[in-house]
């Protein structure tokens, strides 16, 4: 099964589900993968950490600079061992449960970025997946699944975290391909 946690850029995806992931796993919801937070650095620019769920180890993700050769996306460049942590994650993460990808971006679509490992995952049977994903680019993001057809939650619905619970709680089956 494949979920997706949308809205517009800084709508507080990242901060639902640094508050529901508690919450989910109390509740018996096995969690895995990563949220990525922002980070202001000491020179205040903006960036973002890596954040693995089942350890809550940090990692420095996205910055303004980097290696030269790095891959990219807009201004930020990703630091490559974090980056390849994040994939390793995807792909050793197995049912049952829930793998959480926060975000699924215009690299990915492009085929960078996570797309591999997420390939891999889609087409394994596997943990349920929760993909981050904004609005502005969900349509390519699911025409990219296809023929999956992923369920999607807009962070901005008062009743988003009610509704993914339903899903999450209601279907503990792993996915196996189809949504």
């Amino acid at each position: 099964m494949v979920l997706v946690l949308s809205g517009p850029v800084h709508a507080g995806k990242t901060t639902f589900l640094e508050r529901s992931l508690p919450l989910w796993a109390a509740r018996g919801l096995s969690c895995a993968g990563f949220i990525s937070p922002a980070v202001t650095d000491e020179t205040g620019e903006i960036g973002y950490d890596l954040v693995e769920i089942a350890t809550g180890r940090r990692l420095p993700y996205l910055r303004r600079h980097g290696l030269p050769g790095a891959e990219r996306i807009g201004p930020y460049v990703f630091v490559p061992e974090t980056l390849e942590r994040a994939r390793t994650i995807i792909r050793e993460t197995g049912p049952p449960g829930l793998l959480v990808v926060d975000e699924v971006g215009p690299l990915e679509l492009r085929g960078g970025g996570l797309w591999p490992a997420l390939r891999d995952a889609l087409e394994a049977p596997g943990p349920t997946l929760l993909c981050v994903v904004r609005e502005d680019i969900l349509g390519e993001f699911a025409a990219r699944l296809a023929p999956l057809i992923p369920a999607v939650f807009d962070v901005n619905d008062a009743d988003a975290r009610m509704l993914l619970e339903k899903r999450l709680f209601e279907t503990s089956q792993p996915h196996d391909g189809q949504s």
